[in-house]
């Protein structure tokens, strides 16, 4: 099989959540650029025209609205090859501030709705089907001052790991794609901010922040038949940070 054929991602519907900026819009570009069909759900509209299939407006907590958009997709008879679970909030917090609304919505946000989206689409999947969610050095690595993100990502990986076993026998893949820093909206403030901005980039081997479009291959090769045979497994694009010795 060619090359071209195997990591295709031509005509596959494909949902992806939190497009509205950042890594969701960067895929969502992406994706439809190389001929995929993509149903986009954030909670606001990207500020640039994007040539979806579908898009809602949706904030992934609200159960009734969620429900209205699958039940539409599932009324147009659409199958999916693809979810990307991108959506996901950071709200700082120490131990000290001990406020636990926080960590119930960073918990509701970035796992809750995640297994709750899943569980609902899980009947329109096709056999050979893709679902990757994003996670974050944070779940393997100590990070300070936000507790319930890196617990909250910690969550993700258990999860699909879980799934993974669970959506095997139905021919569902189930993987986690694990990023360490790039400049989105959540990490501006350390991005612009040069003590910080530099203390990153000197954590990874390769001396940089990543850029969006660093994530897309990996994107690609989970969604297409180029990992038909991977399922379970996390993929580190950290730019060696997690890895770096002395």
């Amino acid at each position: 099989m060619k090359l071209s054929e195997l990591f295709s991602i031509k005509d596959k519907i494909v949902i992806i959540t939190g497009c509205g900026s950042g890594i969701g819009l960067e895929l969502a570009r992406g994706f439809i650029l190389n001929g995929a069909q993509v149903i986009g759900i954030s909670r606001s509209r990207p500020q640039e025209k994007i040539d979806f299939k579908f898009f809602y407006e949706c904030d992934l907590n609200d159960e009734k609205k969620l429900k209205s958009i699958i039940q539409y997709i599932k009324d147009e008879k659409i199958r999916i090859n693809c979810l990307l679970n991108v959506a996901g909030i950071s709200i700082a917090q120490s131990v000290t501030q001990n406020e636990i609304s926080r960590f119930d919505q960073t918990f509701s946000t970035n796992v809750r709705s995640m297994f709750n989206i899943i569980i609902k689409l899980k009947p329109l999947f096709i056999s050979g089907s893709s679902i990757i969610n994003f996670s974050s050095i944070g779940a393997n690595l100590g990070f300070p001052d936000n507790p319930s993100y890196c617990a909250s990502k910690g969550a993700v990986l258990s999860l699909s790991r879980a799934l993974s076993n669970d959506f095997g026998s139905q021919n569902i893949r189930v993987n986690c794609i694990t990023p360490g820093y790039f400049h989105t909206k959540m990490t501006t403030l350390s991005f612009k901010n040069s003590n910080e901005k530099n203390k990153r980039e000197n954590r990874t081997t390769l001396g940089r922040w990543g850029e969006l479009k660093e994530l897309l291959g990996a994107s690609i090769y989970l969604a297409s038949d180029a990992s038909s045979y991977v399922t379970g497994t996390e993929l580190v694009i950290d730019g060696g940070w997690s890895t770096k010795g002395l």
